[in-house]
């Protein structure tokens, strides 16, 4: 099983068994951390990684991540403007990064992190 099926499987598992919510995202992330020094970085995996960071609402480590890649499809977007959100609530930079995720294409196998946009 590829690193991307790992994280996909931890993410699914995380979100559908809450009592191992934190341990998924945990085992996720540390999975994430030995790939990222061993030179995984395209931006599907950094996609994902951030949103296990996300969703453990290690926001700031999540946004300093996304800010080294250049976004190059819509999930990436999307998880951009969440970790402002979380991390540094600027408006003008979550709607920038809301509308670039209209425009860009959709990646197979990018997750999106949760985000109540209806609690900020």
């Amino acid at each position: 099983m590829s690193i991307q099926e790992k994280i996909r499987e931890l993410h699914l598992k995380a979100w559908s068994k809450r009592d191992e919510f934190t341990s998924s995202l945990e085992e996720a992330i540390a999975l994430c951390e030995v790939a990222y020094e061993n030179g995984e970085n395209t931006p599907l995996f950094i996609n994902n990684y951030a949103v296990a960071l996300l969703d453990l609402h290690r926001d700031k480590e999540a946004l300093d991540l996304l800010n080294n890649y250049e976004p190059s499809f819509s999930e990436y977007c999307s998880n951009y403007a969440i970790a402002v959100a979380k991390a540094k609530y600027d408006l003008k930079l979550i709607r920038k990064w809301n509308r670039a995720a209209s425009k860009q294409p959709k990646q197979e196998g990018a997750i999106v992190a949760y985000m109540d946009w209806q609690g900020l």
